[in-house]
């Protein structure tokens, strides 16, 4: 996954639904509080302008008590005309201000013991409050020391009012449900105070132009909330589609890699699997490019979609699989095994079954698989607690590891399962660092000359050396060639390091003839990738030139491979080369196959028979009959002939007997440094 997609997902992944849905709810919520608040303010309107109606008659009551009084009158027969000048029969209850009894009119009485002070809004024309006491008749009920004026439950006032009538809409709307009475304080002069009994009727009507607001307010609210709604649902869509097509592989339909690496990791990271081992597998097609050019790109995409569907039903509880890119699938497979070993035989025993069948997909049609393996051991954490997981657990590492070990066996028949392990891991950490610091360390002059005598099988004398790289690291100290020659080769740097030892070579010559000493020919090699270049010659001139040494102390060796490449461009470089003086020879004649028309065709100067000519025992004689011939082809060709890894007197014998001009090995010398060897030169030369 690159950092930029990576990151785009991440952004969208934490782009979450949930904040839609809360806003949702929140809004409904908010919705039938307002409602409900609005219900209330609305019954309370009704009720307070009620209560003002009840307490105008009381005022009205009190100023015609007033008027009487003023008239001189007495309060008894005040009281008994008052009924003359109101509009109905109001009971009235007067104590004096030490708050005795004086009169009273009626059978009920104030119950001073439930006793409310009302404070109403300006708005229903009371800037003041007034004192109301319960009826000592009230079938109210008196609940922790606060007085209910409706004492009745909600199912019954509906029961009540929406109970049918017997007298026409009119009527029945107009009927009483609920009557409550209570009495209002005024003042009488300075001497009384007056309790007017007043009554609060509760009708039908009010209750149904209740419930007209509240569906007309949850009408109105409706219209946002719906809008909410759809959004809410086109959001979560939207979410699940974009998240479908993140996830979607475009080839095959199924899950892609993006998918394979969170689900991959939610798998490996959850408590209940820490103790549980898993694999990554790298399952590769073989040769996909080739089918297609075959068969066609849509025969080839179809091909990847019968794997698809066939991976798909084999995968059980805890797997899964997704296309990583071309014909390369990743695969995450629960093991079964009490130790690594019994892990390795399931997973190599499963595998090559899905191999198999896998193989079938096209019956008419020979396709090959590979598998890289990398196995994730179960979770032992150090404190052995239970509740601990796997962490930091990254997904396309371990894919790289399982891709890693199918490519280091990669065209190998017998090799179709690879498992990864350790040292693979540490010949890939050593790649990297090579790569990583061979830039520097030619910079630095990290790499050393070392010589390797070549001596005459006749006299014993020095007549040559090969000139060696070491590499001497300031951490890693020496570096034999076979570490770090074959990577040079595979990124191409290996050209740089010729460069490095043809001028540095050409710069001893150089300095060993202006200090008078005795000079011998010195052979370097030149890579395979350095012939396929064009120039070659030209530049290896330049090289030389810039130091002056003569071209004929040095020999340029290629190896046998080379001759497989571009034959021409070889012919004329080679041909060049002779042409500045410098000597040509073929290294390791023989380590591959040999090809006798190279040397029929290409003007070289040597031929180095390859060490594997001299190793192990020849107790039939065949492997003399061989490099008797091959000297005595040189021979015929006008070509020396070098002999190396000789390391036995014996060997030495029998070349010298075959006219063999020089001997390259340990029986006579090791490569060495160059002081070392300017010594042997002075004595052996």
């Amino acid at each position: 996954m690159s950092s930029v997609k990576e990151k785009h997902f991440r952004k969208l992944k934490r782009k979450k639904i949930w904040p839609s849905i809360a806003a949702f709810v929140l809004f409904i919520i908010m919705c039938v509080v307002m409602v409900a608040l609005f219900l209330q303010l609305f019954a309370l309107y009704i009720m307070g302008t009620k209560i003002v109606r009840q307490y105008g008659e009381a005022q009205h009551v009190k100023a015609v008590l007033e008027g009487f009084l003023s008239n001189g009158e007495p309060l008894e027969k005040a009281v008994e005309n008052m009924h003359r000048y109101t509009l109905g029969e109001s009971d009235i209850y007067v104590i004096d201000r030490e708050g005795r009894f004086v009169l009273k009119t009626g059978f009920s009485e104030p119950d001073f013991n439930m006793v409310l002070d009302f404070k109403l809004d300006e708005a229903f024309g009371l800037a003041d409050g007034f004192v109301a006491v319960a009826d000592n008749r009230n079938e109210a009920a008196y609940e922790d020391g606060a007085y209910t004026i409706f004492a009745l439950p909600l199912d019954e006032v509906v029961k009540m009012t929406f109970s049918p009538g017997h007298n026409g809409l009119g009527a029945w709307l107009n009927d009483t449900i609920i009557t409550q009475r209570y009495w209002l304080r005024t003042s009488l002069g300075s001497e009384y105070d007056a309790y007017v009994k007043c009554l609060i009727q509760v009708q039908r009507q009010d209750i149904f132009y209740i419930c007209i607001f509240g569906i007309i307010a949850l009408l109105l609210l409706m219209i946002p909330i719906i809008l909410l709604f759809i959004n809410t649902i086109r959001s979560i869509v939207t979410q699940r589609r974009m998240t479908q097509l993140i996830y979607l592989d475009a080839v095959t339909g199924g899950k892609n890699w993006f998918y394979f690496h969170n689900y991959a990791e939610r798998i490996l990271t959850r408590r209940r699997n820490s103790r549980k081992p898993f694999a990554i597998v790298n399952l590769h097609l073989e040769r996909y490019q080739n089918y297609c050019a075959c068969y066609g790109v849509k025969a080839g995409e179809e091909l990847l979609e019968a794997m698809e569907g066939f991976l798909k039903a084999r995968m059980g509880k805890n797997e899964f699989f997704a296309r990583y890119e071309g014909a390369d699938f990743g695969l995450l497979l629960s093991c079964e095994g009490e130790n690594e070993q019994a892990n390795q035989a399931y997973c190599r025993k499963r595998i090559r079954s899905l191999l198999a069948e896998l193989s079938g997909l096209k019956p008419d049609q020979k396709i090959h698989f590979s598998a890289g393996i990398n196995l994730i051991p179960p979770y032992v954490p150090e404190d052995g607690k239970w509740y601990h997981t796997r962490k930091d657990v990254d997904i396309n590492q371990l894919y790289t590891y399982a891709n890693a070990a199918r490519i280091t066996d990669a065209g190998a028949e017998e090799k179709q399962i690879t498992f990864f392990d350790q040292e693979m891991l540490d010949r890939q950490v050593w790649e990297r660092w090579v790569e990583d610091t061979m830039e520097e360390a030619l910079n630095n002059e990290e790499f050393h000359v070392y010589m390797q005598p070549k001596y005459s099988p006749l006299n014993g004398k020095l007549v040559g050396a090969e000139a060696l790289v070491r590499w001497i690291s300031p951490t890693e100290g020496l570096i034999p060639p076979n570490r770090f020659i074959p990577i040079f080769e595979d990124t191409g740097f290996v050209t740089q390091l010729d460069d490095y030892m043809i001028s540095h070579v050409a710069k001893l010559q150089a300095e060993w003839m202006i200090q008078g000493r005795k000079m011998i020919p010195i052979s370097v090699n030149v890579s395979r990738a350095h012939f396929a270049q064009e120039g070659l010659a030209d530049h290896i001139c330049q090289l030389v030139d810039a130091y002056g040494p003569k071209h004929d102390l040095i020999e340029l060796e290629v190896t046998e491979s080379a001759f497989f490449d571009d034959k021409d461009i070889l012919v004329e470089t080679v041909k060049q080369l002779k042409a500045y003086g410098f000597h040509v020879s073929m290294d390791d004649f023989g380590a591959g196959y040999s090809s006798l028309n190279s040397l029929k065709d290409i003007p070289l100067d040597v031929l180095k028979l390859d060490g594997e000519f001299f190793r192990g025992e020849d107790d039939d004689g065949r492997g003399q009959v061989v490099v008797k011939e091959a000297i005595q082809l040189a021979r015929n060709l006008d070509m020396r002939v070098v002999a190396e890894g000789i390391e036995k007197k014996e060997q030495v014998d029998f070349l010298a007997s075959q006219g063999c001009d020089m001997i390259q090995g340990f029986y006579f010398a090791k490569p060495m440094p160059i002081e070392e060897f300017e010594e042997k030169v002075e004595k052996d030369a």
